[in-house]
């Protein structure tokens, strides 16, 4: 029978009994093992997996001090006694009767329980019930769940559909949602499902909860193979990297120590490996049969995450089992290519599936039948500290807000998107060009580098005014482009509008740097941009637009415009991670810290909806065939009703968008039939009404009079390739064309959400904040030190970003116009205190003026000294300024804050005002300098 229940008073160890102690050290005991200690009240069967129960209440109104569980069913009992109890035959016959006699309402693995232990605290005995001649062995410490599983063998008839040997995960070394979503997790597993989607903003630590979560289940389960599927290779080799460097195991080795990690790159390492790291497109690779190119480069494309792609299907001699992978891992799930990937997935029909987001989708949410374990955003991301939030930086230019035109007769260059040859040639005709059409069909040089230039402008006077002026060492910048061609444009405006500050006019060999499908090994750019202090600007498309981690990145640099909400929160992810102070400085010489990284924003990505993709349902996706492919069919002869029907609506788009001479030099290859003429043809011919035109049905009938319409560009492959020229599209290099900066600084309508919520703070504390109560009353009452740093504490804590300086910058992009707001000196008034003082009373609309008080320093400080009965010296003139001006810096002092802060002036102060009366001067130059006057 249990002889005490531990109290939960703060009674030091020494005064508990004797009992008590002995309890406190088996405790220890179990928690060591991994077993959750709790009061029978406490019992939660689905959410701990394996629970030491205290004071289990046992048949007959007894009560026993420790039944074990896992998964809810008891395994085990624990005697425990006082230290000086020698563990006898009474105590082990008390015990094993225990084991027999649990109430009917408690489930149990197997009944009498198999395993009896017996502890004072100091000596731990244990009996196996099941042997032939049970006897008591010493243990050294308390078993593991894992242990007692391994020992239980048969008796726990549970493969990992459950988890029984999955001990509770401890918060250490996670942040608490990766704690939320490994238990919600487990006990998802638990219950039986199949599928879990996590969603964990970027930056929160997706990939280490996936090692979580796959060390947990090799480790305390049946589960023997973790496939890990990324997106892209160098996503691949960022999580094999994160795989090596994990180490909450249970010896606190590395992940990697403890189990093989293989990146795939060849199918005969697969067998030997705990985890397998690879992209669908690998493992698809794999699965069939063919060759693995060992190539980490990546490719890029220009679309959005809505697009679907050649539908993949397993057929014939698949190379691995199904059941070959026990759990799935599928980092960055929300991509809808795993649509066309998804019989790549389903074939591993036994394995558990565990999604990875930061965005999810319907599709997603669909295929993970809608349990999310974990919803972390990045909002709460970035009010926990995890992230950190963006400050929006507009750009606009006269043709990025409203477009243009090329006049008649200007010069061009026009360069065929197909194969990029191009000739200098004069425009027939007015085009005009809008601002979506810019740097995809029109590209204005001159609009680029105005981009370019106002941002090179912003760096040191709005975006970082407090860091020293070094060119070589501005923050890591990315530019997003619209394509390979837009990227390439970019890196040439950048080399020209950043060489002027380099000798001879040209920025360092790596200062700049596309990282695209065609700029070389991706894996090793991302991770020079990362690590380098001369790589500065990294120009991209979407190599890393998704899931790469650069965390010294302060800015990104949008010039390409997004419509999917998806990819849009993916690319600002990008620039939202936290890094430690000295680790930014490695990088970054100049910096200090970083709080919030800039969103500059040149083509309006911040001021319209996103789009988000519907499911796009359970049945297959149906494939379109590029016009590329289209022709090679026909010409073999596929000339169905489809790929007709599909000819013209290609041949549509042609003759309504090409330009009068392609169209003519079309038409002229095609001699017998124009483009719009052999549209006709192909409709009329496919009518319903007309009965006379033969069906098809197999591609080695003749079907002659199908190919006929269609002959006179089959049989032409000059005609084909002028189509497949003009269809991708032409670009045109606008050379002559100037462009005006229209606007550039900060969002407005970032600036009005940081300053409504600013004042709705003022207005809500105006009582309870002593600095705000005496401003908004307007007393004359010198605001101190301690005042000031009380309220910039109390204002961090309510949003890290009310930071003076932003604060103040905010003001000055709402109200700058009207000249209320006075720009900050970036050399004498960026980091004072008391600025402080004139936001609060401009936010209380108390001031029509919103200017920092060290500017108002000369006149105010001359009328206090102006006072007929001040008699000072010049010398002493001398140390009372350089008293008002650590005043008007940091706010109100005493004689004791003096004396710290400044010892030498507080000695020189003393024989000017004497002790009694320095403190009561400095209160009323406080005043002068706070308000103009004395109370």
């Amino acid at each position: 029978m249990a002889e005490y229940k531990i109290s939960h008073s703060n009674v030091s160890y020494d005064d508990l009994l004797p009992e008590q102690k002995a309890r406190v050290k088996i405790d220890d005991l179990l928690v060591k093992a991994g077993w959750t200690v709790v009061a029978r009240d406490e019992f939660v069967p689905s959410a701990i997996n394996a629970q030491a129960v205290k004071e289990n209440l046992m048949k007959g109104n007894l009560e026993a001090d420790y039944i074990l569980y896992l998964d809810g069913k008891a395994i085990g009992v624990l005697e425990a006694k006082r230290e000086e109890n020698k563990l006898g035959l009474k105590v082990a016959e008390q015990a094993q009767n225990y084991g027999g006699i649990l109430p009917d309402w408690v489930s149990s693995w197997k009944n009498p329980l198999p395993f009896i232990f017996m502890s004072n605290g100091n000596l731990l005995l244990f009996k196996d019930m099941r042997e032939d001649k049970p006897s008591y062995k010493v243990l050294k410490e308390m078993y593991s769940p894992k242990q007692i599983v391994q020992l239980a063998g048969n008796d726990i008839q549970s493969k990992y559909a459950k988890l029984p040997a999955v001990p509770p995960v401890g918060p250490k070394g996670l942040r608490e949602c990766q704690f939320e979503a490994i238990t919600n997790l487990e006990i998802s597993f638990k219950q039986g499902l199949m599928k879990a989607l996590i969603v964990l903003a970027t930056g929160a630590g997706k990939t280490f909860t996936a090692c979580t979560a796959a060390y947990r289940l090799l480790n305390y389960t049946s589960a023997k193979r973790v496939l890990f599927l990324v997106d892209r290779n160098n996503l691949g080799k960022q999580a094999e990297g994160e795989f090596g460097t994990y180490k909450l195991t249970e010896t606190g080795n590395a992940f990697s120590d403890e189990y093989i990690v293989h990146r795939l790159k060849n199918v005969e390492r697969i067998g030997n490996a705990s985890v397998v790291i690879s992209t669908i497109q690998r493992l698809f690779a794999a699965l069939t049969g063919q060759e693995i190119v060992d190539n980490d480069d990546d490719e890029e494309t220009d679309n959005d995450e809505t697009e679907t792609g050649k539908v993949v299907q397993l057929t014939g001699n698949v190379l691995l089992p199904p059941d070959f992978f026990d759990v799935i891992i599928i980092d960055e799930c929300h991509r809808s290519i795993y649509g066309d990937w998804q019989q790549v997935l389903t074939y591993f029909n036994s394995a558990k599936i565990i999604g990875l987001t930061a965005t999810p989708t319907p599709e997603a949410e669909a295929f993970f039948n809608k349990n999310r374990v974990v919803n972390y955003t990045l909002e709460k991301s970035i009010a926990d500290g995890v992230n950190v939030p963006p400050r929006v930086f507009r750009i606009k230019t006269e043709v990025s807000e409203g477009g243009g035109t090329i006049k008649d007769g200007e010069k061009v260059k026009k360069v065929s998107n197909l194969t990029g040859q191009g000739r200098t040639q004069k425009q027939n005709e007015d085009k005009e060009y809008t601002k979506t059409e810019l740097d995809r069909s029109v590209v204005v040089p001159a609009q680029i580098k105005t981009v370019v230039q106002a941002y090179k402008d912003s760096i040191y006077e709005s975006l970082y005014p407090e860091r020293t002026k070094d060119w070589s060492m501005i923050p890591k910048t990315l530019f997003f482009a619209k394509k390979e061609s837009h990227a390439n444009d970019i890196l040439e405006a950048v080399k020209e509008v950043f060489g002027k500050e380099f000798p001879n006019g040209e920025v360092p060999e790596n200062f700049v740097q596309k990282i695209t499908c065609t700029a070389g090994n991706s894996n090793q750019l991302i991770s020079d941009f990362r690590n380098n202090k001369d790589f500065r600007i990294a120009i991209t498309v979407t190599l890393v637009a998704t899931g790469t981690d650069v965390r010294p990145l302060e800015v990104l640099v949008f010039m390409r415009d997004i419509n999917s909400e998806v990819l849009y929160t993916q690319m600002k992810g990008r620039g939202c991670r936290t890094i430690d102070d000295d680790k930014l400085k490695n990088v970054t010489t100049n910096a200090t810290s970083k709080d919030c990284y800039y969103l500059v924003d040149a083509v309006g990505v911040t001021e319209h909806e996103k789009s988000m993709p519907t499911p796009g349902g359970n049945g297959p996706v149906k494939k379109v065939l590029s016009l590329k492919d289209l022709l090679e069919h026909l010409a073999h002869g596929e000339v169905s009703d489809e790929n007709l029907n599909l000819l013209t609506g290609y041949l549509s788009k042609v003759n309504k968008k090409a330009e009068t001479e392609d169209l003519l030099e079309l038409n002229n290859l095609l001699k017998t039939v124009t483009v719009k003429q052999m549209c006709y043809n192909i409709f009329n011919a496919l009518s319903p009404d007309n009965k006379s035109f033969p069906a098809y049905i197999d591609i080695n009938e003749p079907n002659l009079e199908r190919k006929a319409l269609i002959s006179a560009l089959i049989d032409n492959v000059k005609a084909r390739k002028k189509l497949l020229e003009i269809n991708a599209g032409f670009i045109k290099i606008a050379d002559n064309q100037t462009d005006t900066l229209v606007y550039s600084g900060f969002s407005k309508e970032q600036a009005k959400t940081y300053i409504d919520a600013f004042e709705e703070y003022l207005e809500e504390n105006k009582d309870e904040v002593e600095a705000l109560r005496i401003l908004y009353n307007q007393e004359k009452v010198a605001i101190t030190y301690t005042m000031l740093k009380d309220l910039e504490k109390k204002l961090l804590a309510y949003n890290n970003q009310f930071k003076s300086e932003y604060l103040w910058t905010c003001y000055q992009t709402l109200d700058g116009e009207s000249g209320n707001v006075k720009p900050l000196n970036k050399e004498t008034e960026l980091g004072v205190l008391t600025n402080l003082i004139q936001l609060v009373r401009y936010g209380y609309h108390l001031d029509n003026e919103l200017v920092s008080l060290k500017r108002r320093f000369g006149s105010y400080f001359n009328l206090y000294c102006g006072q007929a009965w001040r008699k000072f010296t010049p010398d002493q003139i001398e140390i009372v300024q350089q008293i008002a001006e650590y005043i008007v810096q940091n706010g109100c002092i005493n004689n004791i804050e003096l004396n710290k802060a400044k010892h030498d002036l507080f000695v020189k102060a003393i024989p000017i005002f004497g002790a009694d009366r320095l403190n009561s001067e400095m209160q009323t130059i406080s005043k002068y300098l706070f308000y103009g006057k004395a109370a």
